[in-house]
């Protein structure tokens, strides 16, 4: 949970990734080194806990409970996610449809940055742009990167040049200013 009385601004950081040495999780927690003091960051750690989508569900299982109420809380948000099979990964689509079944503003005009780290991850960037764009974040193309072959990019100083980009435009669009120099 966030700690709001320290930090005005809260982000919302999900991996689209279980795997415990996920590049997508490592790529936030390399970001997660960046964010200033007055910025409170959260990885969302609870994805593997989401069961499967059901619409006939007559309440909302504890597990997106939680996460929705989270999603309400942040200011913010930063999605990172590898490509399966040419699009996104199913535990994230998982998470995302069942946030649409919701359908009360969690979403509208929420600043979100697209991360997309993978083989080549095309097909899955543009899939989770439209599928965020459509739930009502608001996705900037300066807070949207994709990074192909990124498992041999990780440690490259453009690729940090470029995550720190994504990050402040994000915390530009949270401010109104620049933060990172």
């Amino acid at each position: 949970m966030f700690c709001t009385m320290e930090k005005p601004y809260q982000i919302l950081a999900i991996s689209g990734s279980l795997r415990a040495a996920s590049t997508n999780t490592q790529i936030l927690e390399k970001i997660s080194h960046w964010v200033p003091d007055t910025v409170s960051w959260q990885i969302y750690e609870e994805l593997a806990q989401i069961p499967p989508f059901d619409p006939d569900y007559t309440e909302y299982p504890a597990a997106v409970e939680q996460f929705r109420t989270q999603l309400l809380a942040a200011d913010a948000l930063v999605f990172c996610s590898p490509e399966y099979v040419f699009g996104v990964p199913g535990v994230l689509k998982n998470l995302l449809d069942w946030t649409s079944a919701f359908s009360s503003g969690e979403w509208h005009e929420k600043p979100t940055a697209v991360i997309t780290a993978s083989i080549l991850g095309e097909k899955a960037h543009e899939s989770l742009r439209l599928t965020l764009g459509i739930l009502g974040a608001r996705i900037l193309e300066n807070t949207s990167l994709l990074i192909s072959h990124a498992r041999t990019k990780m440690d490259k100083p453009e690729t940090e040049a470029d995550l720190k980009s994504v990050l402040n435009a994000l915390l530009q669009e949270l401010t109104e200013k620049p933060v990172l120099q």
